[in-house]
């Protein structure tokens, strides 16, 4: 192949089904909708165990008025240690 040949081949416009982004393509969410949010790395383990109390009470119906988490212990911006527990509950129309 004489080199102006392969230059030409190269300019071509890449054509198929390889590469490049596809409708449909990636990772689903069991999520309905998700968001993207920057947190300090110290807090990214309690917002998991937040997130994942929240998805075991919405699987379980609420039996209790309450549902309380276990504690999840972390660090403030400032060092100090913290505990903190998220509680969940029914909201009772009157």
């Amino acid at each position: 192949m004489k080199k102006e040949e392969q230059l030409d081949w190269l300019s071509e416009p890449k054509s198929g089904s390889h590469g490049g982004a596809r409708v449909g393509a990636g990772r689903k969410s069991k999520y309905d909708e998700t968001k993207v949010m920057r947190v300090p790395s110290r807090y990214s383990e309690a917002i998991k165990k937040l997130i994942a109390h929240l998805d075991e009470i919405d699987e379980t119906e609420l039996q209790h008025p309450k549902v309380e988490s276990k504690p999840v212990f972390y660090r403030t911006m400032k060092d100090k240690r913290r505990e903190v527990t998220f509680v969940a509950g029914k909201i009772i129309d009157i």
